[in-house]
């Protein structure tokens, strides 16, 4: 990757992590933006994404995204409450992380 990738990257980063933050975008749908430039920036193995990833891997099996327009509402209702349930946990270390990544490519 070249310095300008990397700095285009990294700024990528930032905007999804402010993103989730202000929460303009859903946890779910911005855990899994950040996760995927972490990767591409070989930084998936740092302490600050690992919340993330942890996140991402709880909430495998439950629908996000466009993906919800394909479930029965009444399946998608009973899985949501799971969903929420997994959010909640999980928020304070993702806006912390979120603030970490700020802080050090902002």
């Amino acid at each position: 990757m070249t310095p300008e990738q990397e700095a285009a990257r990294k700024k990528q980063l930032v905007s999804a992590a402010k993103a989730l933050l202000s929460l303009q975008v859903g946890v779910s749908i911005g855990s899994q933006r950040i996760s995927k430039i972490l990767l591409r920036l070989d930084l998936q193995n740092d302490e600050t994404s690992q919340v993330f990833h942890q996140f991402n891997r709880a909430i495998l099996s439950f629908p996000v995204g466009n993906e919800r327009l394909l479930w029965a509402y009444p399946a998608l209702l009973e899985r949501d409450a799971e969903l929420t349930r997994i959010e909640a946990e999980f928020r304070p270390r993702l806006l912390n992380a979120c603030i970490a990544i700020i802080s050090q490519y902002g």
